[in-house]
């Protein structure tokens, strides 16, 4: 780069994913009330996340050529002001299948903004650096998710949720994302994060090099662990008697954890690929402990352990997909394709065991599994040259 990137360029990823995360996740704080208001289930519950999730994994194709082809600066304004409209749409529709419709066609949008905002990071950073703001951008994600924690219960206590249609609930994300709105909209003429000179669109063989599938591996762990815990934790919560801000505290965690982690790779020199398996074999642990716990204070303690462990290394795993192909834009597509499409099996399935058996314990088990995984991906990442550039 020959001009250095403005304060503001450098900041609109991050305010916009945070809004993004708000709607991920705001239905999510209060099921009691979704489920009695249409008379649904727990597996209801985990469709209306898969139903986003999905569509995160449909848009990664077009996202990765657009990426390719256009800058992220004005891809990430049409994105965002796209993701803010559904938002609003999403309290004007009543019933249950219209809900779930609009929760798949806004997932087009936020899955296009957090893409799109991870390549731009991509393009403005590199090496460790770009791995520290990997990390500030996940955590901004799940902070947006613990605001909608945090907001949409005071919602319903003061009656502005009346079963979602002509009520106040996904809304406040388009509040969040006017700040990032007005910036990409004076940026949006920006020259620095246009694709790299003399590249073309890559194919899907050219993109998934052997790095970036073991990095698509590490993702699935960590994506499908987060978004399952986050997911059901107000209900776990419920289960084991627990009254307090749980759900709020595990978002917290979890940006407190993709923050601290992109920070630590910067600070410590620590290499990503083993940044990763460490991160992802005390997940495996944790989610192993809690599938086979009943009742006990460590029921409390595992879900917040487990959250941090997968969320650390979320940069890390950006920064080695971006690293390992050309066309970094379509490389990060390929990993939140792969990961979330890990993400929007689980919470259904999580829900129907839940239904069928009365806990959460295979559901644990499932994602202990997944994190087993993860750690061998890691460690062929780190113990021989798949990956091009970022070996620390």
């Amino acid at each position: 780069m020959t001009t250095r990137p403005t304060r503001s360029l450098r900041l609109t990823p991050h305010l916009a994913v945070a809004s993004v995360g708000y709607v991920v996740f705001a239905y999510a704080a209060v099921p009691d009330a979704l489920m009695a208001a249409y008379g649904v289930g727990f597996t209801e519950i985990g469709l209306l996340m898969s139903a986003a999730l999905a569509a995160f994994v449909l848009v990664q194709a077009p996202t990765g050529r657009l990426t390719s082809k256009t800058a992220t600066t004005r891809l990430l304004l049409y994105g965002t002001a796209a993701h803010a409209l559904l938002a609003v749409l999403l309290d004007v529709v009543s019933g249950f299948a219209a809900l779930l419709a609009l929760r798949a066609l806004w997932g087009l949008a936020g899955g296009f903004v957090l893409s799109v905002g991870a390549t731009h990071i991509a393009r403005l950073y590199s090496g460790q650096a770009a791995t520290r703001q990997q990390g500030l951008y996940g955590g901004m994600l799940t902070l947006g998710g613990a605001v909608g924690f945090a907001v949409a219960p005071a919602l319903v206590e003061e009656g502005l949720l009346h079963g979602f249609g002509s009520g106040l609930l996904h809304s406040p994300g388009a509040v969040l994302a006017t700040p990032a709105l007005v910036v990409l909209a004076r940026e949006r003429h920006d020259t620095l994060t246009v694709p790299k000179s003399g590249t073309s669109p890559g194919t899907f063989s050219s993109t998934l090099t052997l790095a970036v599938a073991l990095a698509s591996l590490c993702y699935v762990a960590i994506i499908a662990s987060y978004i399952t815990l986050s997911t059901f934790i107000t209900a776990y919560a419920a289960d084991i008697d627990v009254t307090g801000p749980l759900n709020v505290a595990v978002l917290l965690t979890a940006t407190l954890g993709r923050a601290t982690g992109g920070a630590a790779v910067f600070q410590f020199s620590i290499g990503d690929p083993w940044f990763i398996a460490g991160a992802t074999a005390l997940a495996a642990a944790c989610f192993a402990g809690l599938a086979g716990l009943g009742t006990s204070p460590l029921t409390l303690v595992l879900p917040v352990a487990a959250m941090l462990a997968v969320s650390v290394p979320f940069g890390a795993v950006f920064s080695v997909a971006a690293d390992a192909a050309v066309h970094e834009g379509a490389a990060i597509a390929v990993v939140v394709a792969a990961g979330n499409v890990a993400a929007l099996v689980l919470p259904a399935v999580t829900g129907m065991l839940r239904d069928a058996t009365g806990t959460y314990a295979s559901g644990f088990a499932l994602l202990a599994g997944l994190n087993v995984v993860a750690v061998g991906a890691a460690t062929l990442l780190g113990t021989n040259r798949f990956s091009q550039t970022h070996q620390t």
